[in-house]
């Protein structure tokens, strides 16, 4: 049974957060548009400057280097519907992992046909920027099949991703 604090989201809220499926999938869905990924940052650090919740999820001590992404999903008309934080030391096989490439992870992954499973590790609420407004966030492990795995931590934008007033 869920959590009271997680009773009181609205129902399209739970199910994104709750959801081990793309996020991506579920975001179109809920909004009846398509969305494209946009890279603001991209580049290799060495793992002690990556979030110490990806590297505890993906294994890693420090001194492994990792690549740090930062991206938005985004609608047709420019909107930005989740800001993503993306680690990983090396992309799975039918993705690239270029930051060029505007198809989101969770579409590329499919269309590739690369089998994978993702383990949620948390959810709740964070801050939305450039608002600092309460939004909701979910994090998780996508473990694929050629043995590469990326930390994924998502923050929705309040607008579509509905937290209660009381947050």
């Amino acid at each position: 049974m869920a959590a009271p604090a997680t009773l009181a989201l609205p129902v399209a809220t739970r199910m994104l957060l709750a959801s081990d499926g793309s996020t991506t999938v579920l975001l179109e869905s809920l909004l009846g548009r398509r969305l494209s990924v946009r890279v603001s940052l991209q580049h290799r650090v060495g793992a002690g400057q990556a979030p110490p919740q990806a590297l505890a999820s993906l294994g890693l001590g420090p001194e492994h280097t990792v690549v740090e992404r930062h991206s938005v999903l985004v609608t047709d008309d420019d909107e930005v519907v989740s800001r993503n934080l993306v680690v990983f030391t090396a992309p799975p096989r039918g993705w690239s992992g270029a930051a060029d490439d505007a198809v989101p992870l969770g579409h590329r992954l499919r269309d590739t046909l690369t089998l994978q499973h993702r383990r949620l590790l948390g959810s709740g609420t964070d801050r939305w920027s450039p608002d600092d407004e309460p939004c909701a966030y979910k994090e998780y492990l996508i473990s694929c099949d050629d043995g590469a795995r990326l930390y994924v931590h998502e923050r929705f934008d309040p607008r579509f991703v509905p937290l209660p007033e009381t947050v």
